[in-house]
């Protein structure tokens, strides 16, 4: 057992660090990579413009910090293709998120005692695209968001479990949900001390964090940018061709959903509440995984829905899958996983655009056409129904082979109706 854990980690790990050097997202990773750069080489603390939730700077101030001590003793670096950054830069710059997919790993074996769980998810080719070649920070909070389950499940320090859902929040705005249903459901049982605590702590730490940046004149950037764009309202304006929304409800009626989004979040909240009065106290920790699941999709669903947040669905997919049974759902989150991938890199990236930074079609027949943005938006409203289904209809409680022709099949189909006939245009 001890050999096959080492495996999957040196697996999951080479691959990480072999595509953190020589891919990248080239947009994305210039807005870190400038970050670092101005306060490393000028001195220069640029908060107030960083394009995300001020965590996510502190934990990269951390790690580039070995690498800027490495060019000044003169290390050299290289640039790859015509990629923005550097191959060592871009490393270090990943390296948060190798640690923290590593930590997740960790938490899960920890909690399941299985390695098929963790394994899933370590090497899920979606989670090792979006950690180690797109470089993007959904990974950051999902270690801390698996780490609050495992305290639930060992009965661990509240005070610790908050920390570690504020913490997954305060790296990506989600992972405020299962902070929200503890600290709800605590008001509505009438245990105003916890509720105290609860609050107390989320308040503490949150101003320690997002102070700075506020103090910096990041307010409005905050306002507009982070907090609008989580609902899916943000009006801030791209530097690249961007689409309104990978939402397919709201592609095919013209009508902005985004209002629903906190409703949706509110609901699930909501559902938790009821869901845990009428049952067991003891399953707790079954309930706040399920209605964070619940969660995960129904945000992919109803708000404009950015491709990495898809990724929310399959840590929270396997755990619930073993917490219920269920092995069906486990194995589908890594074709999920796969299909993400490939539907991500060809439907909207085009396939060389992280491999060498710049746009390129390497797989001509398969990417390249018009309407490719709500193709990929079908396939992937598909991907999700099916991830549901695997998670609560008994008949889909253990996995099929047969599903993989399945899902080609609906993408085959899916080209058909909308690539070739157009179907939304008629």
């Amino acid at each position: 057992m001890i050999r096959q854990d080492t495996t999957v980690l040196l697996v999951g790990l080479l691959c990480r660090v072999a595509l953190a050097m020589f891919a990248a997202h080239p947009y994305d990773l210039t807005l870190f990579a400038t970050s670092q750069r101005l306060y490393y080489q000028l001195g220069y603390v640029d908060l107030r413009f960083f394009p995300t939730l001020p965590a996510i700077y502190y934990i990269q101030l951390v790690f580039y910090a070995p690498y800027a001590l490495l060019t000044s003793l003169g290390v050299p670096d290289y640039q790859f293709l015509y990629h923005t950054t550097f191959m060592i830069e871009g490393l270090f710059l990943k390296l948060p998120m190798i640690v923290a997919d590593l930590g997740s790993f960790l938490v899960l074996k920890r909690l399941t005692k299985q390695l098929l769980p963790s394994a899933l998810f370590f090497l899920n080719p979606f989670m090792i695209f979006l950690t180690a070649a797109w470089g993007i920070y959904d990974g950051l909070m999902i270690f801390p968001l698996l780490l609050g389950f495992y305290l639930v499940s060992t009965d661990g320090s509240r005070t610790m479990t908050i920390v570690a859902f504020v913490a997954s929040g305060l790296i990506k705005l989600f992972g405020f949900a299962p902070y929200a249903m503890l600290l709800v459901s605590s008001l509505l049982r009438k245990r105003f001390r916890r509720f105290a605590s609860f609050a107390t702590v989320g308040i503490v730490i949150t101003t320690i964090i997002v102070a700075p940046f506020l103090i910096s004149g990041g307010f409005q950037l905050f306002t507009t940018g982070i907090i609008s764009g989580f609902v899916g309202t943000s009006t801030v304006a791209y530097s690249y061709p961007k689409p309104s929304s990978y939402n397919l409800i709201q592609i095919l009626s013209g009508i902005n959903l985004s209002f629903f989004t906190p409703i949706a979040l509110a609901l699930v909240v909501l559902g938790y509440v009821i869901d845990s009065r009428r049952v067991n106290y003891g399953v707790t920790q079954i309930l706040l995984v399920k209605w964070c699941f619940i969660g995960a999709v129904a945000f992919n669903v109803v708000s404009g829905s950015e491709p990495q947040w898809l990724s929310w669905t399959i840590p929270l997919g396997i755990l619930y899958g073993f917490l219920t049974g269920r092995s069906g759902i486990q194995y589908f989150s890594f074709i999920f996983g796969i299909a993400a991938t490939f539907f991500t890199m060809t439907l909207l990236q085009s396939s060389g655009y992280i491999l060498t930074g710049t746009g390129m079609f390497l797989l001509s027949y398969v990417e390249g056409f018009s309407n490719s943005v709500i193709f990929y938006s079908a396939l992937t409203f598909i991907l999700l129904t099916l991830l549901s289904a695997y998670a609560f209809i008994d008949r889909m409680k253990h996995f099929r082979v047969e599903v993989i022709p399945l899902v080609m099949l609906l993408y085959f189909q899916a080209y058909f109706w909308i690539v070739v006939v157009g179907i939304q245009n008629l």
